[in-house]
């Protein structure tokens, strides 16, 4: 955000995941720039801050620049321990630690000398120019990034976050955090929803899609049963089902195939491993058998309950089946089909990985990697290589 104290305009920038740096630049009066860093919430730790490094919207700038204090001469607040500053070249502190991209300025802070050493929760600098008055707009505020806990194995960089904290969370429009969405796929596509209900249920959501929907296919089928494995085998025991068009349902774990009245999944798990193998867990069946009987479901829902409880982890990464009867082109008379088919309960997404830091040891990781073929010589090489003998030397 900008605004101005006083007179002076001042700018702050969040930088890396939670625990978050902010960084404060404000013009002074007599023209500097004043520089703060520290933790975005003063009540957590966001770690050692070992170095600062930023680039200059012209590198002209560089010409006639100064940092107060000096190195080696500052205060608790502005342990300034190094300074560099080389157009597009400043990449590393003295410890070693090496940034994966390279800046026009680097600040070191340390309680030693010459160092990174000691631990500095925070830290402050002036910049001063001889060539007149400094401007916010002087520094590009994309590049900011903070080095913290280099001597560490888990040093990192913390650059520009994308977004304040209120928007960590999910998009309520783009993910639901209480339910599994996943496609049964085949000649007919079958959407499966499971839902967390608050009482602690799930609600299983059949819907077998058509029409204008892109993941239609242009076949239908009758919804006849739905099988099912689960992490934990003792909720077998108590769980129930209801819903207005189930007709019967077993629980006995790897050994529910058939359901009786054509409702099974023997033979789909021929060359499946794992718990489908000999069955699923359970089993659960619909309506009365296709058209034939007077039924034609493509969309239903159920409930399974437990006295203890479920959750969507009791069924991540586990595999369902479907048994579709009655199946044929949209429209048409002609729906003699059956379709036995599979699907999985992806994991439930995890929050999306913060992209607004990195790992010194990964930036460390790919310098030190041998490079074991030509195309990576290519990549490496300051011209393009036509042909290159390579020998082997590890």
């Amino acid at each position: 955000m900008t605004g101005t104290v006083g007179e002076k305009a001042q700018i702050t920038v969040s930088l890396g995941c939670e625990p978050r740096l902010l960084v404060t630049i404000v013009e002074k009066l007599d023209g500097g720039l004043f520089i703060d860093i520290k933790s975005e919430d003063p009540g957590v730790d966001a770690g050692d801050l070992d170095g600062f490094f930023f680039n200059f919207a012209d590198d002209a700038t560089l010409n006639g620049l100064h940092i107060w204090p000096d190195e080696n001469q500052g205060t608790e607040w502005a342990p300034v321990t190094d300074v560099q500053m080389d157009p597009d070249a400043v990449d590393s502190l003295s410890n070693g630690a090496q940034l994966a991209e390279s800046y026009d300025a680097g600040i070191q802070f340390g309680l030693s000398p010459d160092s990174t050493e000691g631990y500095v929760s925070a830290a402050n600098f002036t910049m001063w120019s001889e060539n007149g008055p400094l401007s916010i707009e002087d520094i590009d505020l994309d590049s900011l990034a903070a080095v913290v806990n280099s001597d560490t194995e888990n040093g990192l960089v913390k650059t520009v976050s994308d977004s304040g904290s209120e928007d960590d969370s999910f998009d309520e429009e783009d993910h639901e955090d209480d339910e599994c969405a996943f496609l049964i796929e085949g000649p007919v596509n079958t959407e499966v929803v499971l839902t967390q209900l608050e009482n602690g249920d799930i609600r299983v959501d059949l819907e077998v899609l058509e029409g204008d929907d892109p993941d239609a296919t242009g076949q239908i089928g009758d919804i006849n049963g739905l099988f099912f494995n689960i992490a934990d085998d003792s909720l077998l025991n108590g769980m129930t089902v209801s819903g207005a068009d189930v007709t019967g349902s077993q629980f006995a774990a790897g050994s529910v195939n058939n359901l009786g009245n054509g409702v099974n999944m023997e033979g789909a798990q021929e060359g499946e491993t794992g718990e489908t193998e000999n069955g699923f867990d359970a089993g659960i069946s619909i309506g009365q058998g296709g058209i034939g009987h007077g039924d034609d479901i493509r969309a239903t829902s159920f409930t399974l309950s437990h006295p203890d409880g479920l959750s969507l982890e009791d069924f991540n990464g586990e595999v369902f089946g479907l048994r579709l009867t009655s199946v044929g082109e949209e429209g048409s008379d002609d729906r003699e089909g059956s379709l036995k088919l599979l699907g999985q309960c992806e994991d439930v997404a995890q929050p999306p990985v913060c992209d607004d830091q990195y790992y010194l040891n990964d930036v460390m990781a790919l310098m030190t990697q041998p490079m074991h073929d030509e195309l990576a010589y290519e990549m490496m090489a300051s011209e393009p290589v036509e042909e290159v003998d390579l020998v082997d030397t590890y």
